[in-house]
C-alpha cells in the first residue's frame, strides 16, 4: 500500500521532528546529569560542614567553659593589681588624687573600646566567612544548572504541545 494519503504526509514530518529531538533530549539529560552532580556535591559540602561543626561543639564545651571561669579569675586578680600599681605611679607622678582617677577612667575606656572592637572581629571570623562564601559559590553553580537545565528542557517541552 504505498498510497500517500493527508495521513501518512502527516507522519513523515513528525518522525523528522523526533529525530531533531534526539540531540536536545540529550542536551537535557546532559544538563540534568551535571544538575545531579552539582546538588550531590552541595550535599556532601554541607554534610561535611555539619559533621566538622559538630566535633568542633563536642569537643570545645567543656574546655570552653573551664578555661572561661579560669580566665575570669585570673584576669579580675590581674586587673586589680594592674589598676592599683598603675593608680600608685600616677599619685607619685602627678601628686594628685584626683588627676590619676581621671587618667584611669581615660584608661578604661580606651580599654573598652579596644576589647569591643576585638569582640565585634572575633564574632566575624566565628561565622565563618570563608565557608559561607564557599557555600554561595556552590549554590550559585547549583542555580546554573538548573538554569541551564530548564533552558534545555524548554525545547523538548514545545514540541510535545500542539
Amino acid at each position: 500500500m504505498g498510497i500517500d494519503t493527508e495521513e501518512g504526509a502527516g507522519k513523515t514530518p513528525a518522525h523528522g521532528e523526533g529525530a531533531e529531538a534526539g540531540p536536545a533530549a540529550g542536551a537535557v539529560f546532559t544538563a540534568g546529569a551535571d544538575l545531579i552532580q552539582a546538588l550531590r556535591r552541595v550535599a556532601t559540602a554541607l554534610a561535611a560542614l555539619l559533621a566538622s561543626e559538630l566535633r568542633v561543639l563536642r569537643a570545645s564545651v567543656a574546655v570552653v567553659f573551664l578555661g572561661s571561669v579560669a580566665l575570669v579569675a585570673f584576669s579580675v586578680s590581674l586587673w586589680a593589681c594592674a589598676v592599683a600599681l598603675i593608680g600608685w605611679a600616677f599619685v607619685k607622678a602627678t601628686g594628685s588624687v584626683g588627676i590619676s582617677l581621671g587618667l584611669l577612667v581615660v584608661m578604661h575606656l580606651i580599654l573598652v573600646v579596644v576589647i569591643w572592637l576585638a569582640i565585634k572581629r572575633a564574632i566575624h571570623h566565628a561565622s565563618f566567612p570563608a565557608t559561607r562564601t564557599e557555600l554561595r559559590a556552590l549554590g550559585n553553580e547549583l542555580r546554573g544548572h538548573v538554569e541551564r537545565f530548564q533552558h534545555a528542557s524548554a525545547p523538548l517541552d514545545r514540541e510535545k504541545t500542539p
